[in-house]
């Protein structure tokens, strides 16, 4: 919801007067958690205050009572913003629970950020054109196929650009990879 207006000393007033309708909508339609930034009771409440002046800002004062107006705008604000958390959410790493003592209640410390210097990027490149090079030199048939065709994905093209080089099928491209994986990973044991 984009918040770019300016409140009437009118409109002002009727959130003003509406404020217990925040916690109303927050406690009958919305689950607080108070360890997940944003859907703390602070966070919705303020979210909900943003959503209460958009309805102020809004309302047109034929339709309904403006209480009940409120409701459904706060309401609908907050629900998209715990979607929007939860869905922020399922984009975190997993940490594990065993990362320090629990007698410590200190979180771990940051790691230092570090400077974009392309060495890391380099040597991961450098890992896979060691490991694709000798598999191509054990494989034959399909397995090499595809390790050809994930050599030349990992230099940025296609599978539909690399079917073209080879003048067959994207599907048969997926194929030959597939194969190539199947063996990488029974042969080197790297976990799916």
């Amino acid at each position: 919801m984009k918040f770019d207006f300016t409140l009437t000393p009118e409109q002002s007033l009727l959130a003003e007067d509406n404020l217990a309708v925040i916690d109303k909508v927050i406690s009958r339609y919305i689950h607080t958690n108070e360890n997940v930034c944003g859907l703390g009771q602070d966070d919705l409440h303020q979210e909900g205050a943003m959503a209460l002046c958009k309805a102020a800002a809004t309302y047109d004062g034929l339709s309904a009572q403006f209480s009940t107006y409120a409701v459904t705008v706060i309401r609908n604000h907050l629900l998209n913003h715990c979607k929007a958390v939860n869905a922020g959410l399922r984009n975190l790493p997993a940490v594990s629970l065993d990362a320090g003592d629990p007698e410590d209640s200190r979180p771990p410390p940051c790691p230092e950020p570090s400077v974009p210097d392309g060495v890391d990027e380099l040597l991961g490149q450098l890992d896979t054109a060691d490991l694709l090079a000798d598999c191509k030199r054990r494989y034959t048939g399909v397995a090499r196929l595809g390790v050809e065709a994930l050599e030349w994905k990992v230099k940025g093209l296609s599978g539909a650009d690399i079917a073209r080089l080879y003048v067959a099928k994207p599907n048969q491209v997926g194929a030959w990879i597939s194969r190539a994986a199947q063996k990488i990973r029974k042969d080197f044991a790297v976990p799916k």
